[in-house]
């Protein structure tokens, strides 16, 4: 198993008792050979660790629950920096769950075939689900399987058309080196991984139709907010990572397009969300 490339589960949660078993058994059913399963249990305060009692004798997990509330991406950050040191990290919030249990050995397959040095991450897929609508959330991609630059993944970005967090196999060393989870916000997944994208340009990219798992939608997700406020923060992140680019070496009218599109894209997607709602 040395020769084999560790990867680790994280599994952020917080009072998500309700869902934390079905989160960490389909993590425990991956078939992958080198597999750590971290639970960051941020502090909560209804019968998680009691729940989590059931998985305690098996070796592959591991509880760790943070002495004060850091909030999700305080915990996200510390279980990221502190609670493993597998060389590959992939995230499964406490509410969602895998339905591939082959999804960690497509991707790591991939990302060995790719090269492992040369490749930053693999981003699958994930049903979106609610007690109203099951939905397949795809990129815009015509093959099952491409291989793209870190630059290309920033830049196209939003005609791609798609992101998922749940999906993303990563390097965790890179992420470390480009500051993961460093913004406080709602989107902090996407800041990290476009930051990601930007200082390892040259690297690749592997975007995938394979299946990971189900988002559930429910009434305490973050992303169902509508203070004005937290979107404001959201928003700006992208000002932030056109500065990035721009401190590259590439066209200051590629950063500046690609700014008016994120901007454009953020603010339909605000808006048609507070008309639905």
């Amino acid at each position: 198993m040395n020769d084999v490339p560790g990867v680790c589960i994280m599994i952020p949660t917080y009072n998500q008792a309700n869902y934390i078993a079905k989160a960490v058994e389909s993590a425990l059913a991956q078939d992958y050979a080198n597999i750590e399963i971290v639970i960051a249990d941020d502090n909560s305060t209804d019968n998680t660790a009691e729940v989590l009692e059931l998985f305690s004798k098996n070796q592959r997990i591991k509880y760790r629950k943070n002495s004060a509330n850091l909030g999700r991406v305080g915990n996200y950050k510390k279980c990221l920096n502190e609670y493993t040191k597998a060389e590959w990290v992939i995230n499964l919030d406490g509410d969602d769950y895998f339905t591939n249990d082959q999804y960690i050995s497509l991707a790591m397959e991939a990302i060995q075939k790719s090269g492992i040095r040369d490749t930053l991450f693999y981003q699958g897929v994930n049903i979106l689900k609610s007690d109203q609508f099951e939905k397949l959330m795809e990129p815009n991609i015509k093959s099952p399987e491409a291989s793209i630059t870190a630059e290309d993944y920033f830049f196209k970005f939003f005609e791609r058309n798609y992101f998922s967090h749940m999906s993303t196999l990563y390097n965790r060393q890179a992420a470390i080196e480009s500051d993961f989870y460093a913004c406080d916000i709602l989107s902090a997944d996407i800041f990290s991984f476009l930051g990601l994208c930007l200082k390892f340009a040259e690297k690749k990219i592997i975007v995938s139709k394979s299946i990971s798992g189900v988002w559930l939608q429910h009434e305490n997700n973050i992303s169902k907010t509508k203070k004005m406020k937290l979107h404001h923060d959201n928003f700006s992140l992208y000002k932030k990572l056109y500065h990035l680019s721009k401190e590259k070496d590439f066209s200051k009218w590629k950063c500046f397009k690609w700014l008016i599109k994120a901007q454009y894209t953020y603010l339909r997607s605000y808006i048609f969300n507070l008309i639905k709602l």
